[in-house]
């Protein structure tokens, strides 16, 4: 969603046409970018003079993710998201859900990897966001751990209330926030407490925002249900755009997620560890069909390298068309299809697409790993700095793709395109 739309749903949301056009330019510009907003009369009721969830005027947001592995492109779209919230005096707390990795079987139930791994998290949202201030002002981030709050008996008595007139049915149907399929557990009683747990994880924090990728839209719902059952209040749901794996989507079902990028399949994912080398190698396999918006590779440029570059410089072999720029999601669909019908016909179609590419994410230092920037070439340039000499906290990002596509019976050659992100993390 673009301001605009945010805007067009402010003013039909009850209560939005009152709010001052101060705070109906914070909504969108908080809110900019997602995939969806449900619920949204909570926050505009807040704007409007209501007290927040917390029983103050400091808008609070929260993320459950579960501390399982490493981080992957789709952080950047979570960290994008907060950074907006912060940027508009929400406070946020990123949620390490560590008893919630241990019922989805995460580092086989180890809970002291699954305490470690919650470090990680922090550490990356920490260097993504550039090290924001930390504490429970309006503008500000926590890091919390699940089995914190856990320790409350009255955080169980919620979870029983949330699980209170939940069949085991509507359970399964929101195990896809798992990553499970809805036939996966039973043989498994504690995945059928997850969602339960979710939703009053919500409800004991007190947050106004709960936010997460179109992935968690079950669990969301379901906490809305419960909200209305119980009379709680319900907070606004913020869901983000999903990127597919490297893979793409397989035809497999939309509301499994199941082609998500996801880092328990590394080779299907970018991530933020890869070296210049092995991403060149995982770009190789990515799918790409010229045309089809929901191609891996186009959803990247969308995402993450349109929001921060503002277009994309395409030069093609002379054979396969003229160059042309990208600047926005429907020129990166039509442009590429417009370079494709130019060619004048090609080879037959295979769904396997060959792309070389070289992607360097944010610096970041963490123990002994320091990623390095490339230059246009493709080679590392050594590590990245700041104008003062020392290691910074982002660098250059480069997507280089130097071979061809090729799809329905035509080419899409690319012998030079370059995505470049600022450092702006």
């Amino acid at each position: 969603m673009t301001p605009e739309d945010v805007m067009r749903l402010v003013e039909e949301t009850k209560g939005g046409p009152e709010l001052s056009s101060e705070n109906k330019k914070t909504i969108s510009l908080m809110f900019d970018g997602v995939e969806e907003i449900v619920g949204l009369e909570h926050i505009v009721s807040i704007l409007n003079g209501e007290r927040s969830h917390g029983g103050d005027n400091v808008l609070r947001a929260y993320i459950g993710l579960e501390p399982s592995g490493k981080a992957h492109l789709g952080w950047i779209i979570l960290a994008d998201t907060i950074k907006k919230m912060l940027e508009q005096g929400v406070n946020v707390l990123v949620f390490l859900a560590d008893w919630h990795a241990w019922v989805n079987d995460k580092f086989g139930r180890d809970m002291k990897k699954i305490s470690i791994a919650g470090e990680y998290m922090t550490e990356v949202f920490r260097v993504l966001l550039g090290f924001p201030e930390e504490g429970e002002e309006a503008g500000q981030i926590r890091f919390m751990k699940a089995s914190q709050l856990m320790d409350s008996g009255k955080y169980w008595e919620r979870v029983l209330r949330c699980s209170k007139g939940m069949s085991l049915s509507r359970a399964r149907r929101t195990f896809s926030i798992m990553g499970r399929s809805e036939d996966s557990s039973d043989d498994d009683l504690s995945a059928f407490f997850y969602p339960a747990m979710q939703a009053a994880d919500i409800f004991e924090l007190g947050v106004d925002i709960a936010f997460g990728g179109m992935d968690q839209r079950k669990a969301h719902m379901y906490m809305r249900e419960v909200g209305d059952r119980n009379h709680w209040v319900k907070a606004t749901c913020i869901h983000t755009p999903m990127l597919s794996g490297l893979k793409g989507r397989g035809g497999g079902r939309m509301d499994s997620f199941d082609h998500k990028m996801s880092k328990s399949d590394p080779n299907n994912a970018v991530l933020l560890h890869d070296t210049p080398k092995k991403l060149e190698k995982k770009f190789r396999k990515a799918f790409l069909e010229p045309g089809n918006s929901d191609s891996p590779v186009y959803e990247i440029a969308k995402y993450v390298i349109m929001p921060r570059n503002g277009t994309v410089d395409v030069h093609p072999k002379p054979e396969f068309g003229e160059p042309s720029s990208w600047t926005g999601a429907v020129s990166i669909t039509t442009d590429s299809t417009a370079v494709v019908d130019s060619a004048g016909g090609g080879p037959d179609f295979t769904d396997s697409v060959e792309a070389a590419a070289t992607f360097v994410g944010p610096v970041v230092l963490l123990g002994d790993l320091v990623v390095e920037p490339v230059i246009s070439d493709g080679e590392p340039s050594g590590p990245a700095t700041d104008p003062g000499g020392a290691p910074g906290p982002a660098t250059i990002l480069f997507l280089r793709a130097s071979s061809s596509t090729i799809c329905s019976s035509v080419i899409l050659s690319f012998s030079n395109i370059a995505f470049t992100l600022l450092p702006t993390f």
